[in-house]
């Protein structure tokens, strides 16, 4: 009886460890390719398209408005820097590229004000179409949010503004037009360089694995 022990043993040794190795070796490849699966996924996955234009005034940047795709219309977001405002006195926004005599502002984000289309030659400088503010506004925002419909973020590519420079009592101590610089190009997709090194990867880890299964 006393040569069974160790033959029991000897024969565990030789049959677990291998096992246990392969196994923990196939995982960690099933974890390396998910991991790159999903960075691959993301990668890939469509950018948000936005637009972000700088205002200026006097060769300085006074304010911004984002422009973000949101189905088939745009939101708009206008930040005006301090001692800078919106001024809401006739033509008031004027925008070139993306746009059509259809367009219309909605969702305006202040009370007691409207807004609605007009024809943006002679009344916001040359821009190709704008629109006018009208209401009881007494003040003049530093921030405005509003939709634009029927219209596309990345055609978009100046705007104008009715620029209400702020007075110590919160006044326009002036008013003029002002348009925007080159802005911010949308964000960049994957170029052909990128998916070409995302695929070689992908090979690599195909090979890796059809390696260790075959061992």
């Amino acid at each position: 009886m006393a040569p069974v022990v160790p033959i029991v043993m000897r024969y565990c040794s030789i049959n677990s460890a291998p096992r246990g190795g392969f196994v923990v070796r196939i995982t960690s490849l099933k974890l390396s390719v998910l991991i790159l699966a999903v960075v691959g996924c993301l990668a890939l996955a469509p950018a948000a398209s936005a637009t972000t234009l700088d205002f200026v005034y006097n060769g300085q940047t006074v304010g911004q408005v984002t422009l973000t795709q949101s189905g088939s219309d745009v939101m708009a977001s206008i930040t005006m820097s301090s001692g800078f405002a919106i001024a809401l006195q006739g033509p008031t926004f004027g925008f070139d590229g993306g746009l059509t005599n259809t367009s219309a502002l909605t969702t305006f984000s202040l009370s007691g004000v409207s807004a609605s289309a007009c024809n943006g030659q002679g009344q916001l400088g040359s821009f190709q179409f704008c629109f006018t503010t009208s209401g009881g506004q007494a003040t003049f925002p530093q921030t405005l949010t509003f939709l634009i419909t029927n219209a596309t973020a990345a055609n978009i590519t100046s705007a104008g503004l009715h620029l209400c420079v702020l007075n110590n009592s919160g006044g326009c101590s002036l008013t003029t037009f002002i348009g925007t610089g080159s802005g911010t190009p949308p964000p960049a997709v994957p170029e052909p360089g990128t998916l070409g090194l995302l695929g070689t990867g992908l090979v690599g880890i195909a090979g890796l694995v059809r390696r260790r299964l075959n061992l």
